[in-house]
């Protein structure tokens, strides 16, 4: 067991950097387009106005209300906000509300579906206890992770049988580490969400979230809505909501090595 503590500790402080993209690396693949009702929507989108009759469109400047052009009947515009008596469209342009225009608002499902790259990430990064887990490990082949019970705040997993390691999850840290001792190995600072970035309160590796939206395949599945984050030693560590760690990579050598990897969930 000792040996296989060394070798899991050495992986996670040597080699963590956690896959990227939901097919290869490295992850600079683009999030694919929100289309709905055949508008490309962007960021703050709640609505499209449909022209049912020619309307100006309006900009201000210098204090006044300015004509940019015409929008003819028939066209569609995305709307980022509605006040009093306007509909406000892009580059601070607006149109009138009136007969004019028919608004529509974006449902809630594919409002989510555009801004889940934005959204905050407060808890879910644990191993859920309600799963067994089997993982490839670079260093120690196949270890099979089983929730063993609750230990001063800690939650147990046994691996291959055997006394393994221990989660705990706050509204401030996740942390792993091994079970029964004051070894923490992994820490991640909470809540997450895009551009996130710490320094470990232990060791003093940096940390920054790349992505809360990645769709990653293992052996075990795809996937969505996982979060990637990179560490000052060039590992990547990857976490699927409610199902925990799912890959992680090393990125120092000429290509990436998956070193820690989600092979089986059940």
């Amino acid at each position: 067991m000792n040996n296989q503590v060394k070798k899991f500790a050495i992986f996670f402080f040597t080699a963590i950097l956690v896959l990227s993209a939901a097919v290869s690396f490295p992850a600079a693949k683009a999030e694919a387009a929100v289309i709905w009702d055949g508008v490309e929507l962007k960021k703050g989108t709640i609505g499209k106005v449909t022209i049912l009759k020619d309307t100006p469109l309006f900009t201000r400047s210098k204090g006044k209300i300015v004509k940019v052009k015409t929008l003819k009947k028939g066209q569609t515009a995305s709307v980022f906000a509605v006040t009093e008596g306007y509909y406000h469209l892009y580059k601070k342009t607006f149109i009138k509300k009136n007969s004019y225009a028919k608004f529509t608002a974006v449902p809630k499902d594919v409002q989510y579906e555009l801004n889940k790259e934005f959204r905050t990430v407060y808890y879910g990064l644990k191993l859920n206890k309600k799963h067994k887990y089997t993982y490839y490990d670079a260093e120690n082949d196949l270890e099979n992770w089983e929730y063993s019970g609750a230990s001063y705040g800690w939650e147990v997993w046994k691996v291959n049988g055997a006394n393994g390691y221990a989660y705990t999850e706050n509204k401030n840290w996740m942390r792993l580490g091994v079970a029964n001792s004051d070894f923490i190995f992994l820490n991640i600072k909470l809540p997450l969400k895009t551009g996130s970035y710490w320094r470990d309160d232990i060791y003093g590796i940096h940390h920054r979230v790349l992505s809360v939206n990645k769709t990653v395949k293992t052996p075990a599945g795809t996937f969505k809505h996982v979060i990637e984050i990179k560490d000052s030693e060039n590992f990547y560590y990857y976490f699927a909501p409610n199902v925990g760690l799912i890959l992680t990579v090393d990125n120092n050598g000429k290509t990436p090595k998956r070193v820690f990897e989600l092979r089986n969930i059940q």
